[in-house]
């Protein structure tokens, strides 16, 4: 039977209520990951000042050419941007992710938890590219619906692919040899997923009762 560090798990036997978890889990998880090509036509940054908004940018437009006025001046002037590379990097991860839900197991989770990760990281470096330069300290960067939608895309993916490494722990602990190993990986990871889990509600609530003001 194969191994993972030591734990044995069994194939060719009748998928028990873990393994539907699991399967639940991973449908879940590729739900999770594609949103996030929807949600990056939202308003993804949000440039703002103490006179009001300057410019709002979604993911795709993000990518390619920006011009952001420097302030409320007549004429305009306007600051050119390139394209924004970072909102590539949450799109290689979000597909990286949709990737790994195509098969089952712990590896793959990994991968999966670890794109979603990644995704998160790429997504702050994509709001902060519009840093306004040092000597023109007219605006700040802030996240807008567009944003807090794929984060809370990429964390729930976290906490899906908690529960499928949970639901196969379980699973592998009621019929392994190794049960024991099986088990605390199962409790381990039930555990995260819960705590994780209540935090991406929390933050859902928050931003859907406007209690969040990006």
């Amino acid at each position: 039977m194969p191994r993972l560090g030591g734990m044995q798990w069994t194939r060719g036997t009748a998928p028990d209520n873990w393994a539907r978890v699991g399967l639940v889990a991973r449908v879940l998880k590729a739900l999770g990951n594609g949103s996030v090509f929807l949600f990056l036509l939202l308003p993804m940054v949000v440039l703002s000042n103490c006179g009001g908004t300057l410019a709002t940018f979604t993911g795709y437009e993000a990518l390619q050419e920006t011009l952001v006025p420097t302030g409320n001046v007549d004429p305009v002037i306007y600051l050119t941007y390139g394209p924004d590379w970072w909102v590539l990097g949450v799109m290689v991860f979000a597909a990286a992710g949709l990737g790994s839900a195509w098969r089952g197991g712990i590896p793959r989770s990994l991968i999966g938890g670890a794109a979603a990760i990644g995704g998160l990281i790429a997504l702050d470096g994509a709001i902060s590219f519009f840093n306004p330069p040092t000597n023109l300290q007219s605006w700040s960067p802030n996240p807008g619906n567009g944003s807090a939608a794929v984060g809370a895309a990429f964390a729930s993916v976290i906490v899906f692919e908690l529960a499928s490494i949970a639901a196969r722990g379980w699973s592998e602990a009621r019929r392994a040899t190794g049960r024991g190993d099986w088990a605390a990986l199962g409790c381990l990871a039930t555990c995260l997923a819960f705590l994780l889990g209540l935090g991406v509600i929390v933050y859902v609530l928050t931003i859907a009762t406007g209690g969040c003001h990006c």
